[in-house]
This record gives structure tokens, sequence and C-alpha cells, in this order.
């Protein structure tokens, strides 16, 4: 539901304000809801800011953001994969939201691909 518009928002303060109407009287001039009328004074009471709340504080909170610390493992340790530089740097971490983590951070990474690996078994093998 999209919120109600500002000039709206306070329109209704206004009345609350300058008036001597009820959150009642308001609510049915206005076409709105009571509850919502009573949320916008409680805040203009508590705070003065009766604006619109919708999108604040949506979304989860970042998990790991030191870059440094990724970069430094990785400059130690060239042929590192991620699963390794998880392991060292954020061990507590779901290798998904790592992967996350990297991609937000604009970290590139390498996965060895089947080629290399069969070659490494071969040099293995002939060694």
């Amino acid at each position: 539901m999209r919120a109600y518009s500002q000039d709206l928002r306070d329109k209704v303060i206004d009345q609350y304000v300058n008036s001597n109407k009820t959150m009642v009287t308001i609510s049915k001039l206005f076409g709105i809801c009571y509850e919502t009328i009573r949320d916008w004074v409680g805040r203009y009471k508590e705070s003065g800011d009766y604006s619109s709340k919708q999108g604040v504080g949506c979304g989860r909170a970042i998990r790991f953001t030191d870059k440094s610390k990724i970069l430094e493992y990785l400059t130690n340790h060239p042929d590192a994969n991620a699963i390794e530089v998880r392991d060292v740097v954020a061990p507590g971490l779901p290798m998904s939201t790592f992967y996350d983590t990297l991609k937000r951070l604009g970290i590139t990474y390498k996965k060895k691909n089947l080629n290399t690996k069969r070659e490494a078994r071969w040099q293995e093998k002939n060694l």
C-alpha cells in the first residue's frame, strides 16, 4: 500500500492542532482510518516528525564489511579459493552470504575450472 502524501498529513495535523476537532471527526472528514491519524498525531506529539516511514529500516544488516582483510589474505595466498578465504576471514559466515559479500565489495574470484583440476591430478600421478 502506498503512503499518504505529506500534503495530506500536513492538513490532518493542522486540523488537529488548530481546531477543536477530535481525531474521530478528522478521520471522517478526510476519509482516513482513525488508527492512522492516531499514529500521526502520536508521532507529532512525540518527536514532531509525522512523515512517512515507508521503506525505512528495510533489508537485512550487512554481516561482513572488511574488504581489506579479504584483500590482504588474497595477497598472501593468491591461489586460495572462496571457501578457504571465508574460512580464514569470516568463519561463521555461510558461503552464500560470503559470495554475496564478495560481489557487494567488488571482489572477483576465479574458480578452478575442470581442465585445471584434471591437469593437477595428472601431474600428481606422473611425479
